[in-house]
């Protein structure tokens, strides 16, 4: 157990962006710690993805959960948000002593590492979903899905409820 604490205490320090940057890593790691299996993280992170709250809270908790029972998905949040607080704390203070500018050069600095983090969860999810064998009738329905989505979040402006209520009853229609 001290092993997932020190994990998502890591995870906790680096999760800027977000916890769709932190999948890559979570992934490696319950790979390397055999903690489950990679259909089984794939189902764990959906499931945290559409969970209220944030997902590297949700993607911790399950973790833990599926790891070490209660106990586990205690001990694997307290580590993922122990360390927010402590920067929380002392980002207050560095912004009251006027330091605003340093602040946020760091800040863009950081951006790109976060897109590209994103993008690589993308096609890690992409990957463990299709394959070369998989007939074109099961990859074209999911092709149009996801543009079908891209347009209603970007163009229309949708909420993000409404793209997974719709993404959802696509994906019972299509394959059911």
């Amino acid at each position: 157990m001290a092993g997932l604490f020190w994990f998502f205490l890591q995870m906790g320090f680096v999760s800027f962006g977000g916890g769709y940057a932190l999948i890559p890593l979570i992934e490696r790691e319950t790979e390397r710690q055999a903690w489950m299996s990679n259909d089984m993280l794939v189902d764990v992170i959906a499931v945290a993805g559409m969970s209220p709250g944030p997902i590297a809270v949700n993607l911790g908790m399950l973790v833990g959960y599926q790891t070490y029972g209660v106990i586990g998905a205690m001990i694997s949040v307290l580590g993922l948000l122990l360390p927010s607080m402590v920067m929380i704390a002392g980002l207050i203070y560095f912004i009251t002593r006027d330091h605003k500018n340093y602040l946020k050069r760091c800040m863009y600095g950081i951006q790109p590492v976060v897109a590209a983090l994103i993008l690589f969860a993308a096609y890690q999810l992409c990957a463990a979903h299709l394959s070369a064998s998989m007939p074109i009738k099961e990859v074209l329905p999911a092709i149009l899905i996801v543009a079908v989505c891209f347009y209603m979040l970007f163009r229309l402006r949708l909420h993000p409820f409404a793209i997974l209520l719709f993404s959802g009853i696509c994906g019972a229609a299509f394959y059911a």
